[in-house]
Order: structure tokens, then sequence, then C-alpha cells
């Protein structure tokens, strides 16, 4: 049913339990996972320590699945994620996306508890997705 399935994972430990959802699901159908780390464009840290958490990130999310027989294709990308995330399921041939309705934001994880988030709100990524992508998009909460 499903080939390829993409998840984004920006560290959070939202993204984390998306993964989670798209490994489960990517077991029952002998899909592959296209786990999916942007780096931003723009930003204060040095680009060494970013790739280096995104390429920790990844790794993670590859080691998981390895244990459970599901194969991982790593992507880390600089772009901009509310921007470019239709332009990189393309990329990446998914047929399906996972990803949680909440995640970092400028390297500060989202918090329901210190930012009043509701679990009816989604973030502004997630939104975009839904709204743009041509394949279907699994919203984990």
């Amino acid at each position: 049913m499903f080939d390829v399935i993409m998840v984004p994972v920006d560290g959070s430990e939202y993204s984390f339990k998306a993964a989670d959802v798209a490994i489960e699901i990517a077991q029952k159908f002998s899909s592959k996972i296209a786990a999916v780390h942007v780096l931003e464009e723009f930003s204060f840290n040095s680009y060494d320590s970013e790739e280096d958490s995104g390429d920790a990130i990844l790794a993670k999310i590859t080691k998981k699945a390895g244990e459970v027989g599901v194969e991982v294709t790593e992507h880390l990308l600089t772009a901009d994620p509310l921007r470019d995330m239709s332009f990189i399921v393309a990329q990446t041939r998914a047929d399906l996306v996972v990803i949680h309705a909440h995640g970092a934001n400028n390297n500060r994880f989202v918090s329901f508890e210190e930012n009043d988030v509701s679990d009816t709100q989604i973030g502004s990524v997630s939104e975009r997705l839904l709204r743009n992508s041509n394949v279907p998009v699994l919203l984990v909460k």
C-alpha cells in the first residue's frame, strides 16, 4: 500500500512519537522509511554542530527501525521546513507522510504547559503540509 513513508524528525519527543507510528506502519506494509531532518538555513549554531545533531537524530530512527527489520534512508537537508516540506516529500518519493502536530521551534521544543499549547492546535510546518501535500499526511497527536 505504501512503498515509502516519510517522517520528518526534529529531535523533539513529538517527532520521535511520529517516527514510532511510521515504523509500525512500515512494518505492517513492508514499506521503507525516509527519515528527514532539516537543518535550518539560518542558524546561530555552527553548521558542524547542527549536522552532528541531525546525524544523531536520524541514527536513532534508523536503529529503532532496524530492530524490527524496517529499512531507513536518512535525509539530512539544509532548507526551510515551512517553505520546502512539500518539495522534500516529492524528492523522497514518499507516498505517505507521518508527522506530529507539534515539534521544535527555533531550537526550543514546544511545551504544552509552558506555552499554553492546546491539543487542538498544530504547528506551522504540519499545518502547511496538510494543506499542500500531494500525498496522504497522517498527523500524530
